[in-house]
């Protein structure tokens, strides 16, 4: 029977470059750490009908919810994000792939939960609305100043999102720092790696951190 698969997150700030890592991470697990067996790349909000009302009201398509909502609605896309099955055709959740031995990274948790919506709910508010949430492996943690990430955001993009401004992100990162030791309290493993160095030293900093745990599953 195969191992159970490893359960990887990569967090920080908008514009930190998680999905560019996320792919390279898929690569890396489709060439190089093959050996280490087979991945599925995800994120979040997710694809699915929860997470696309998600997006829509994060780029200002639909009126902006309170923040209450906000948290509701990103533990709900949470939700089937773990535990959907394959009926009707729909491609199994997290839950799933790790009970069939593949490795699961996913671009966004739990811990960016806590980072946006428990500023105004509270940390424990929040835990406890996805208390039904899978304890990740690790937690790559892309550190990146939030002066970086907002000019990233400025030249890469023609918009902003709700969280995008200069302040918010300021504010995110010192919670993302509250939120981190107070997961940490309750068991969680993170990793920080720095994420204002190249992409390619980046990606390289993720395999380093994350091989030992490969290799503990044999």
């Amino acid at each position: 029977m195969a191992n159970k698969g490893k359960f990887i997150v990569l967090e920080g700030l908008d514009g930190c470059g998680s999905t560019t890592q996320l792919h390279k991470l898929k690569e890396w697990f489709d060439g190089k750490g093959s050996s280490y067996g087979q991945a599925w790349a995800t994120w979040e909000p997710t694809d699915g009908p929860v997470g696309n009302v998600i997006r829509l009201a994060l780029k200002k398509r639909l009126q902006r919810f309170d923040e209450m909502t906000m948290a509701l609605l990103f533990a709900a896309d949470r939700t089937d994000h773990i535990y959907r099955n394959g009926e009707g055709g729909q491609e199994t959740g997290i839950l799933d792939k790790l009970n069939q031995g593949i490795h699961v990274i996913s671009d966004r948790y739990v811990l960016s939960s806590l980072a946006y919506q428990a500023r105004a709910l509270g940390l424990d508010w929040v835990s406890t609305a996805n208390a039904f949430a899978l304890t990740p492996d690790v937690t790559i943690y892309l550190d990146l100043p939030a002066e970086v990430a907002a000019d990233r955001m400025a030249k890469g993009r023609s918009h902003q999102d709700m969280y995008e401004e200069l302040h918010e992100q300021q504010q995110i990162r010192l919670q993302y720092e509250a939120a981190m030791d107070y997961l940490m309290k309750k068991g969680h493993k993170f990793l920080r790696v720095k994420g204002d160095s190249s992409p390619a030293e980046v990606h390289e900093a993720i395999v380093q951190a994350i091989t030992p745990l490969l290799k503990d599953n044999g």
